[in-house]
């Protein structure tokens, strides 16, 4: 009997691409600056990346969606414990880190633990949370018109931006991680000087850039005491 593929609408969604390291330590390094010790919860980290990196910075458990996806990311992240639940967490924790998350949660699931109502229900009052998203308003989609790699669930930064206040966050800072990505108009990435300012931020540890310049949202949101 010959194997036949089936139809593209009945395969499994392909696993989503961890962060590239550059990202990963910038995204440490504004743990540190905006979130601060820990411990930490990483919601649905593709392959455990951010996961295994938070746990150089202190406590960390993980939140998946799936026990596939907590299985990828007990494989990426060994000794992290990982739950597929807010409830069975052993505590609310002051700290979180969504990166990439929203890009595959859709409308009707922003309230599941996985989405920003469960990120609300995991943080302890006054707790913080890292939030990372593709911009589908971003100058990067601009430059890269049809090459631009979309999400499974594209937003633009206003539309984030409104998910999360009406999740209950309060805005400490938004911005954008500017243009990474390249190249735009066939020009080498290190020669572009439109990707300087992304390097200077990624260097400096913090969140300067503003909203909608660049391939990323990047956001950090409190929960209210």
């Amino acid at each position: 009997m010959i194997p036949t593929t089936p139809p593209s609408d009945e395969l499994p969604d392909p696993a989503p691409a961890a962060p590239d390291r550059a990202a990963r330590h910038w995204y440490l390094r504004l743990v540190r600056t905006y979130l601060g010790r820990g411990p930490f919860l990483d919601v649905a980290g593709a392959g455990g990346a951010v996961l295994a990196a938070l746990a150089r910075l202190g406590p960390v458990s993980g939140l998946a969606g799936s026990a596939g996806e907590a299985a990828a990311m007990r494989a990426g992240a060994p000794g992290c414990p990982v739950q597929l639940r807010v409830a069975d967490l052993p505590a609310r924790v002051p700290s979180l880190t969504a990166v990439e998350v929203l890009d595959r949660t859709p409308d009707s699931a922003l309230d599941e633990d996985t989405g920003p109502g469960g990120w609300f229900r995991a943080l302890a009052p006054g707790g913080h949370a890292l939030v990372v998203a593709a911009d589908a308003e971003g100058r990067g989609r601009d430059l890269a018109g049809a090459r631009w790699p979309a999400p499974p669930v594209p937003r633009g930064h206003v539309r984030i931006r409104e998910i999360l206040t009406g999740a209950g966050f309060e805005i400490v800072r938004e911005g954008s991680d500017g243009l990474t990505r390249g190249p735009y108009g066939g020009v080498p990435v290190l020669l572009d000087p439109r990707t300087a300012p992304a390097r200077a931020q990624r260097s400096s540890g913090r969140l300067t850039l503003a909203a909608g310049t660049g391939e990323r949202a990047v956001l950090v949101v409190r929960r209210p005491r």
